[in-house]
């Protein structure tokens, strides 16, 4: 096993070596990535004054990609929970799962400035939410961010991470987050995307699922002027189960791309996917998902659902679901739609005395439930749908 050193120089060597993707690649065709890779970024740093609303007890705060102790709230944490700076908290197990050979994993590795590091020991429960905050406001500059969150066996946690830009201000922000769960550890991961109109936000999530685990994922993208989350998860144990819920809301000229993949590589476990999208403008979303069913996953029970909604004739969503089965014993289903709002659906709420403009919201809000409705935590789900009305005001359904 490499130390963090010789890992960050073969990181580096990796990404030389093989540069910026482009649409000439399969997993890139639908996203053009080259106004990332002809930028020129810097890493310049200075604090910030954007806000926040701290969603729970323990807050981890981070400033332009480093982490401010001002403004975080950790000092006093239950036993068996630590939570720190990747720098200070190093553990041999990172970038042992997001070890790609690609420009967004391999620039991370070698250049990351800090991240959250949260470890839960075995049968720790820990009912507070952890909600990791990155502030960016700095033009021109690239954030590396590296997230590593650990539960121990029959351990438990939740953590929100939220990423919220300054208008107006174009960086790089480029996120990898390793998630390890043990055997019968339930993790609960949110992640809250709200970067500049202008920005770029990129992120690999990666996650390892023991015996009877449980990894919740949960992403709600509204930011960024051209995105990507690359979601991955690979189930380890017999029983596991992984639970991928998304909703992007994009407008004007966004483009934000989801691709996932799900290792079955055990018998008896199972995923569940469900992708939203609400698109208006001229916005592109791009849904691309594909789950493996090794020879060895027998039982297997899998179910991927891609379903958009498109508010302008000049919004585009490519999706495209996918199903690669090597076991005979299982139970797998995919579906995708693209659809626009239901004009007798609307009718009747006019019928019922219902603005039309009102009446927008409301079923496009009802579409959005379908997603909302699997988020457990309280505190996120309230927050995330008031962000949700916010987003629907200012594109006036």
């Amino acid at each position: 096993m490499m130390d963090l050193a010789t890992l960050r120089q073969k990181a580096e060597a990796d990404f030389k070596e093989v540069g910026f993707p482009t649409t000439k690649e399969e997993l890139w065709r639908f996203t053009d990535v080259s106004r990332v890779a002809n930028a020129e970024f810097s890493s310049d740093w200075k604090p910030s004054d954007l806000e926040f609303q701290a969603l729970d007890k323990i807050t981890v705060v981070f400033e332009n990609g480093k982490l401010c102790r001002e403004k975080s709230n950790f000092d006093e944490l239950p036993n068996g929970v630590c939570i720190g700076s990747i720098l200070d908290l190093v553990d041999s197990r990172i970038g042992t799962l997001a070890n790609q050979k690609n420009a967004f994993v391999s620039s991370n590795t070698a250049y990351f400035s800090d991240g959250c590091f949260i470890e839960v020991t075995d049968g720790t429960k820990l009912d507070a939410a952890i909600h990791v905050v990155h502030l960016a406001d700095v033009d021109g500059a690239a954030f590396h961010l590296r997230n590593f969150i650990s539960a121990g066996e029959d351990a438990e946690v939740t953590v929100i991470e939220e990423y919220i830009g300054r208008s107006g201000k174009q960086y790089w922000s480029n996120v990898v987050t390793e998630v390890f769960a043990a055997d019968r550890a339930f993790v609960d991961h949110y992640k809250v995307q709200r970067e500049s109109e202008a920005s770029f936000h990129f992120q690999t999530l990666e996650s390892h699922l023991g015996t009877e685990s449980v990894f919740s994922n949960h992403a709600v993208t509204f930011g960024a002027a051209l995105g990507r989350n690359d979601i991955r998860g690979k189930l380890m144990g017999e029983g596991g189960e992984a639970i991928c819920n998304g909703l992007y809301l994009l407008k004007d000229s966004q483009v934000f791309d989801t691709h996932m993949f799900m290792d079955h590589a055990v018998p008896k476990c199972n995923s569940h996917q469900l992708y939203k999208g609400i698109l208006d403008d001229q916005s592109r979303g791009v849904f691309c998902g594909r789950i493996l069913v090794q020879q060895d996953a027998q039982e297997t029970d899998a179910v991927q659902n891609n379903g958009n909604l498109l508010l302008s004739r000049k919004a585009k969503v490519n999706t495209l679901p996918q199903l690669e089965i090597y076991a005979d014993d299982v139970k797998c289903t995919h579906g995708a739609t693209v659809g626009e709002l239901d004009e007798q659906a609307l009718y009747y709420l006019q019928t019922r005395g219902i603005d039309p403009k009102k009446g927008h919201a409301m079923l496009v809000l009802a579409f959005a439930n379908g997603v909302l409705d699997e988020v457990k935590c309280k505190k996120a789900k309230a927050y995330i749908e008031e962000l949700v009305y916010a987003w629907l005001e200012k594109v006036q359904v």
